[in-house]
C-alpha cells in the first residue's frame, strides 16, 4: 500500500512539473509577443536598440552635442562644425547607457569657438564647404552625471 502511494504521490509530483513548465512556456511566449511589438522582432534585453525618433530622444541629443563638442576641440579646422543629418541611431542599455551613430556634419560660418551651434549657418561657398560622414559612440551614465566619447571617426 506505501509502494502505491508513493507512486501516485510521484506522478501527481510529475503532472505538477508539466503543468508548471507548460505555464512557464506561456509566459515567455507572452513576454515576447508583448516586448517585441507589433512587426517587430523581440529585442533582447541589452542588446542594441534603433532609436526611430533620434530628433526628440533626449537622451541621444545630449549625446551627439557631447560628441560634436569634442571633435571641434580636436579638430584642426579654424571653424565649428555640426551636425546636418543623423543618418542612425543606436541605443544599448549596458551599466549606463551607450549610444552609437552616424552622422553627417558640415562646416559652418563660425569661427571656433561656437557657443551656439544651431544658429551657425553651413558654408556654401564650394571650396569652404566640408561635410564629412561621422561615427560616434558615447557612453554615459546619467544618474552620475558622466559621459564619455568612447569613439569618433570621420571619413
Amino acid at each position: 500500500m506505501a509502494a502505491a502511494a508513493g507512486g501516485a504521490a510521484e506522478r501527481a509530483a510529475m503532472a505538477g512539473g508539466k503543468g508548471f513548465l507548460a505555464l512557464l512556456v506561456a509566459a515567455l511566449m507572452f513576454a515576447g509577443a508583448v516586448m517585441g511589438g507589433e512587426g517587430r522582432p523581440p529585442s533582447l534585453v541589452g542588446g542594441m536598440v534603433d532609436i526611430e525618433n533620434a530628433d526628440n530622444d533626449g537622451g541621444l541629443q545630449r549625446a551627439l552635442q557631447f560628441a560634436m563638442a569634442e571633435y571641434n576641440k580636436a579638430s584642426n579646422d579654424m571653424y565649428s562644425s555640426r551636425v546636418v543629418e543623423i543618418i542612425s541611431a543606436k541605443r544599448q542599455i549596458v551599466s549606463g547607457v551607450k549610444y552609437v551613430m552616424k552622422v553627417e556634419i558640415g562646416r559652418t560660418t563660425c569661427p571656433k569657438p561656437a557657443t551656439n551651434l544651431q544658429s551657425c549657418a553651413f558654408h556654401d561657398a564650394p571650396q569652404m564647404a566640408k561635410h564629412a560622414i561621422c561615427d560616434f559612440v558615447v557612453y554615459t551614465v546619467p544618474w552620475l552625471n558622466q559621459i564619455k566619447l568612447l569613439q569618433s571617426k570621420c571619413e
